[in-house]
């Protein structure tokens, strides 16, 4: 198992080095610009919430890797949530037609963005409960990538403008260090794991596979941080 570990901490490494995060640390820029592209995650943020809740879970549990993917998914299950009421309080919910919202979550900018839902899923659903482990793995590595680096932009925001954030400020970064997963005896239980040479290729490839569509849904935000498009109603 230490070489797919590997492989998680390589990825984290690699995805750090995305310009979204320079962006992000850039204190030149207004705060509230540099979390302009927060409306443009809708979809994976619901199609996560689904992922953890009905693709990934499993009841009852077949095993106990299978245990600590329902473990860690109903820590998730309600972050969806949090990132809606943050909307709300960024003024990002304005009152549009239906269809014009479907539009905005469909559009060709998030392409990439609801393609790593749907590589997620692809991945996730009839594997194994240790692939599923992994998966959840390699997802919250680049979670806490992108989620440390945006909760400092959000206590940006609330020093500047007194809006606490929930989803994208310093609560949900702190909540992540909480999980089943961090859990110090857990990571020694998935060290210890042997896994056969096949198996080991098979789990690095499906982590390097969730890093690479990661990169793309975060390139992808960058642009639209640059670009600044806002959900409006069309005229």
């Amino acid at each position: 198992m230490k070489r797919v570990l590997a492989a998680l901490d390589r990825g984290s490494v690699e995805l750090a080095q995305a310009p979204l995060f320079e962006f992000l640390a850039d204190t030149r820029i207004p705060a509230r610009k540099r979390l302009s592209f927060a409306p443009h995650v809708a979809h994976f943020v619901m199609s996560f919430a689904d992922l953890y809740s009905h693709v990934l879970s499993e009841y009852p549990p077949r095993d106990k890797y299978q245990e600590l993917v329902n473990a860690h998914a109903r820590e998730d299950e309600t972050h969806w949530t949090w990132f809606l009421k943050d909307l709300e309080k960024l003024g990002e919910s304005p009152r549009v037609p239906y269809t014009d919202s479907l539009r905005f979550v469909w559009s060709e900018a998030t392409l990439k963005t609801r393609m790593l839902s749907y590589q997620m899923c692809k991945l996730g659903i009839g594997a194994s409960s240790l692939q599923k482990l992994v998966l959840v793995q390699a997802i919250e590595g680049a979670g806490a990538v992108t989620v440390g680096r945006v909760s400092a932009v959000g206590r940006e925001v609330a020093a500047e403008s007194g809006i606490k954030l929930v989803y994208l400020g310093p609560h949900h970064s702190d909540t992540e260090g909480e999980h089943t997963l961090e859990d110090d005896a857990v990571h020694a239980m998935i060290e210890a794991i042997e896994l056969d040479d096949a198996t080991a290729t098979q789990l690095i490839a499906m982590v390097d596979e969730t890093f690479r569509h990661f990169r793309g849904f975060i390139d992808e935000m960058h642009a639209l941080a640059l670009n600044g498009q806002k959900l409006e109603a069309s005229t």
